[in-house]
């Protein structure tokens, strides 16, 4: 009796301790040290990995029309869950999905290098096939300038740290402010976002990306209006040939550095894409309209992902 009972005990301490450990490492994954993100990426010994420069990625480019379809085999993209989630299981299920975009580039006349983490990706299909804005990518699809530097590489780091350099550059749309690339994976498989279906004003979104620094920052709010906008407002300038620019406008917080973040319906969907921001201010006195006098909002704009299905010919 006195044994079984020793055996009880020990199995029961056992248990507490393992459930102690359990806790401990549920505790430990929560809180994340992004400072330590990149602590093993070492600059110097990082662009000898990349294969293509932003020359070769621009002579590319340059091949390419504005809005035409991906050229090559087809883009194989996930169809839209229907399963209702709630936040937390949205973030656990697509952070994985989502990259920061990096760039590297030699500083003249010093030759050193500099680190510039430039905005945010998600992934489309599972052999490599990205989203991200226009703008974010500007460098290399628009004329290059004395300012382009001919040695800079375009990359991406996901959730584990790993460096993944884009290789090829896929689609643009200058007025919808989207272009699709590929990375070299390394023989990895991506987990890719599934493509939904158009938001309605009043649909709950989320927004899931890095803003100036605050890595994997998930945000939620509301389509706001669907609407179509004039040239002026195309942040990512206007091509008079391309298509009538339209955008989703959402009130979820973001900023600076989410650019080309993904935006989320509640089934975990991508129904938008993070563009940009539009302050609105007036003149305190008079309460006329004018920039950067007291800010009373902002409006958040992105492109819908019906501008995404329609530039890969869906």
């Amino acid at each position: 009796m006195k044994t079984n009972q020793l055996i009880l005990l020990c199995a029961f301490a056992l248990l507490l301790h393992t459930s102690a450990r359990g806790q401990a490492a549920a505790t430990h994954n929560r809180y994340i040290d992004y400072q330590q993100f990149f602590s093993h990426l070492h600059l110097d010994t990082l662009s000898g990995k990349a294969t293509v420069s932003l020359k070769i990625l621009h002579d590319s480019a340059a091949l390419l029309a504005d809005e035409a379809a991906p050229k090559g085999e087809e883009i194989k993209t996930l169809r839209a869950s229907r399963k209702s989630l709630d936040g937390a299981s949205i973030y656990a299920l697509r952070k994985q999905s989502v990259f920061i975009i990096g760039k590297l580039s030699k500083a003249q006349p010093s030759g050193t290098t500099n680190f510039d983490l430039i905005g945010t990706a998600f992934a489309i299909s599972a052999n490599g096939v990205c989203v991200t804005n226009y703008h974010v990518l500007k460098d290399i699809l628009q004329k290059p300038t004395i300012a382009n530097n001919n040695d800079s590489l375009y990359f991406i780091i996901n959730t584990d740290g790993q460096v993944h350099f884009i290789d090829n550059i896929l689609a643009y749309s200058q007025n919808n402010d989207i272009a699709v690339f590929h990375i070299n994976t390394r023989g990895m498989s991506l987990v890719p976002l599934p493509l939904g279906r158009p938001a309605e004003v009043g649909d709950p979104v989320y927004c899931l990306s890095h803003p100036l620094g605050f890595f994997y920052y998930f945000s939620n709010g509301m389509v706001a209006r669907n609407v179509t906008i004039d040239k002026q407002a195309a942040a990512a300038g206007y091509n008079p040939l391309g298509r009538p620019p339209i955008r989703m406008e959402i009130t979820t917080d973001y900023a600076i550095g989410s650019s080309g973040g993904p935006i989320l319906d509640q089934c975990g969907n991508l129904v938008g894409i993070v563009s940009s921001t539009a302050p609105i201010s007036t003149d305190q006195g008079k309460g006329a309209i004018m920039a950067g006098v007291h800010q009373q909002m902002v409006v958040k704009d992105t492109a819908p992902v019906a501008a995404l299905l329609e530039l890969l010919g869906r």
